[in-house]
């Protein structure tokens, strides 16, 4: 009964990996293209962000999902197992993941200090500064990597497959004091950090918002046509929530299961793919979902924005852009209201003409 389920979940995994990239990667470059050339209604800030953490997604999907993971299951011969490329694989997988990660961060940051400080706001909105934070934080992150190129180590194996036993070079976890240290800062810096800054963030960013549709009296909302009105601030916190929390969710599995793989069953003993073990199936299920993240934002955008579903699907049905298509190019009349904050800082309201 087990060996039956064994392979069946390992059959999954090697349909599962393949299409995700197959699926995944495109998306995000067509994302990449929708959102450049198409702007989407948004500001040459926010498609800046999003632009990288589609890229960076490509990224996990290439070296995680692709490389590691996809030939990982279908080719055990694989020459990256050998030294060096056993250690880099590794960086460059754990260095995209970070990258995609914090910047989301970053850009629950910048979104929320733009809300809460006029300074922040026209700081904020210069190209060059969103360019130089966003570069700052791929390298930081690729940098922060770099310690996981030692956690793994590629030895010499006998491999069985089909009945012929081959020798192979097999790229194994390294288990010491100096590994399991790496593994539990970077668990840390892509998992239990994020999720406690995104909730955060978040939080104020609605508290922030709701306190600006609280400052206009019912006859004012009348007057001003098209002024952000409290549904339109459930609808703007409904668009945060899904896109941020959408990692969580997505990585919590992942994070749980690992933390509970390097503490209680943290052994040399412990078969890592035997699935009779519940905790085992767990933490390959929690991998999945984590991996999936990196392939549904564009997804998340469709569901969250109606202009950029409609140009993604333009886009992908190779059409021009629809000329009918109400309020890409509406001029737009901003409303400066003081006093959101008890610093005297600015909310910015948006009526369209």
């Amino acid at each position: 009964m087990a060996p039956t389920f064994d392979s069946a979940f390992i059959t999954v995994q090697k349909i599962y990996y393949p299409s995700l990239c197959a699926i995944g990667i495109p998306a995000n470059l067509l994302t990449v293209y929708t959102i450049h050339y198409r702007k989407c209604g948004m500001s040459k800030v926010a498609r800046f962000y999003l632009i990288s953490l589609a890229i960076a997604d490509s990224m996990c999907l290439f070296w995680g999902g692709l490389i590691d993971l996809s030939l990982g299951w279908l080719n055990p011969y694989r020459f990256w197992n050998s030294s060096p490329w056993c250690g880099l694989v590794t960086v460059l997988e754990y260095g995209s993941v970070f990258s995609s990660i914090w910047i989301v961060i970053v850009f629950t940051l910048e979104r929320y200090l733009v809300l809460r400080s006029t300074q922040a706001r026209q700081h904020c909105s210069q190209t060059k500064v969103a360019i130089r934070i966003i570069f700052s934080v791929v390298v930081i992150t690729h940098l922060i990597a770099v310690p996981a190129y030692w956690i793994n180590s590629s030895e010499l194996r006998n491999f069985t497959q089909d009945n012929e036993t081959r020798v192979v070079p097999i790229c194994g976890y390294n288990d010491s004091f100096y590994s399991t240290a790496v593994v539990w800062f970077h668990t840390f810096i892509s998992g239990g950090i994020p999720y406690i800054l995104l909730i955060i963030f978040n939080c104020l960013i609605g508290q922030q918002l709701y306190t600006a549709s609280r400052m206009f009296t019912r006859e004012q909302l009348k007057s001003i046509n098209g002024v952000t009105t409290r549904k339109l601030v459930k609808k703007s916190i409904l668009i945060l929530f899904t896109v941020s929390f959408a990692f969580v969710v997505l990585s919590l599995p992942r994070f749980v299961t690992y933390c509970i793989l390097r503490t209680v069953y943290n052994t040399p003993k412990h078969n890592r793919d035997d699935y009779s073990q519940l905790i085992n199936l767990f933490a390959d299920i929690g991998i999945m979902l984590q991996w999936l993240n990196s392939a549904i934002n564009f997804l998340l955008y469709c569901v969250v924005s109606e202009q950029f579903r409609t140009q993604f699907f333009l886009v992908l049905t190779c059409r021009c852009r629809n000329a009918k298509t109400p309020a890409l190019h509406t001029p737009l009349k901003v409303y400066s209201v003081q006093g959101a904050s008890t610093d005297g800082s600015s909310m910015l309201f948006v009526q369209r003409n």
